[in-house]
């Protein structure tokens, strides 16, 4: 009998059907065939990120984006929504340091009225002042909500003492409060306008439209973009040359604690084995400081692994944030020097090759792994070869990588200053050095 995972892990191989073509304008387009259905999926990626804000504008791309899709001149934001509510189409959004990403999820025949107008909102924005103030309003509270919530903010303080002095990854996509609250219609249009150019886009698809039929559909909608495009910077390193504690104070009853590690960037090498060794990494968290120790009922560990830089992290929300961290060192450094049962490297490895296979079959998910491998590794295949790669690593290869990549890092610490000893925070070494 065929095993699940054998099924899986083929799910998550390269796919053969997939085509890439340029629009007329020059924007790169990614599409996967999948036929047999009626449900089509369309990423549109802006590329840039952080690197395209300043310390002034963050949120700018966020807010101008969302602000747009509420309608245009041609499809007006009552008629607009109207669409939205006939044909049960859905759209999500995110930003990161690396891009932005709008993604439409609909049925094969609505695909070219929804198309024409995703590019008229983006080409021609109504921008009505009482659907703008909602689109704010709406990023505002969110960003409160978060910023106020020591759980949530402790990652921003890991990223000053990791990152490094002027690092772009500082940025915030999604903007902060005094820049998100200071934005208005002009800011919003006049960034569309300078952004909104073929040079800065990717496209991807995944559903059943055949690339010919598709091409035609895109050429007759985002086919008008204007040429054109911005020289983005290359992302450098992270620029920490020792190990780092930043630590702010909150009431809280529980210190939350974060460090970030440097990781291969996408499309390396060495990603899938630093992957795995995270995930290691995770397992052992769990034991130590939670069974062993019973000092946290939240602790993990992991990896980003679609940035132009990654990072590995560790997190625990704890009493004994001294104690913690001491272990957490430990646990890492296990790792590194491969004091590690080959049978747990296998198993981790297989269960996250078995549900990256699972996710890997929604259209949403396709679309993301087809454009972010293009942009953040040059190449649609870099998610995919990820996921075949995972199969075999031993416990040398984690090791290896996880020793080679790791270097200094950056801690991030929230705490009551009335309930713990700051003086007792120190930048605790991954190396042991």
């Amino acid at each position: 009998m065929i095993s699940i995972l054998f099924v899986l892990a083929l799910l998550a191989s390269v796919p053969e059907n997939v085509t890439e073509f340029d629009l007329a304008n020059g924007i790169h387009v990614v599409s996967r065939t999948v036929p047999g259905g009626e449900v089509e999926g369309l990423s549109f990626f802006l590329i840039g990120g952080s690197r395209v804000l300043e310390e002034s504008n963050q949120g700018i791309e966020a807010f101008a984006l969302e602000a747009a899709m509420t309608g245009s001149d041609t499809y007006p934001d009552e008629r607009w929504r109207e669409i939205m509510d006939v044909t049960l189409a859905s759209w999500n959004a995110s930003y990161n340091y690396d891009y932005s990403r709008y993604h439409l999820k609909c049925l094969s025949e609505d695909l070219p009225l929804l198309l024409d107008g995703f590019a008229d909102c983006l080409l021609e924005p109504e921008l009505d002042s009482v659907a703008v103030g909602r689109v704010q309003n709406s990023q505002l509270v969110a960003l409160q909500s978060e910023l106020e919530d020591p759980d949530n903010r402790v990652w921003l303080v890991a990223n000053k003492g990791f990152m490094g002095t002027g690092h772009p990854y500082l940025l915030r996509p999604d903007g902060i409060p005094s820049t998100l609250s200071s934005f208005d219609v002009d800011d919003a249009r006049e960034w569309l306008s300078s952004r909104i150019k073929s040079g800065n886009i990717v496209i991807t698809h995944a559903g059943p439209t055949p690339p010919e039929q598709l091409a035609e559909l895109l050429e007759a909608s985002f086919g008008r973009i204007p040429e054109g495009g911005d020289v983005i910077p290359s992302v450098p390193e992270f620029g920490i040359d020792r190990d780092t504690v930043i630590a702010e104070t909150d009431e809280t009853l529980s210190a939350y604690c974060v460090v970030k590690f440097k990781a291969p960037p996408a499309g390396n090498a060495d990603l899938p084995a630093y992957i795995t060794a995270c995930l290691v990494v995770d397992e052992m968290l769990w034991q130590v400081l939670r069974t062993d120790n019973a000092l946290t009922y939240a602790v993990f560990g992991g990896s980003t692994n679609s940035y132009r830089r990654n990072w590995g992290y560790m997190y625990i929300s704890t009493t004994e944030p001294v104690l913690s961290a001491t272990l957490m060192t430990g646990v890492f450094r296990d790792v590194a020097s491969g004091n590690v049962d080959q049978s747990l490297v296998t198993g981790v490895a297989n269960n996250y090759r078995t549900t990256q296979g699972i996710n890997a079959q929604s259209m949403d998910t396709q679309c993301w792994m087809l454009g972010s491998g293009y942009i953040s590794a040059g190449d649609w295949r870099a998610p995919y070869l990820l996921q075949e790669s995972l199969e075999n690593m031993t416990v040398y290869e984690i090791s290896r990588a996880l020793s080679d990549w790791a270097g200094t890092a950056g801690w991030g610490i929230i705490a009551d200053g009335a309930i713990v000893d700051f003086a007792e925070f120190e930048p605790w070494s991954l190396k042991g050095e």
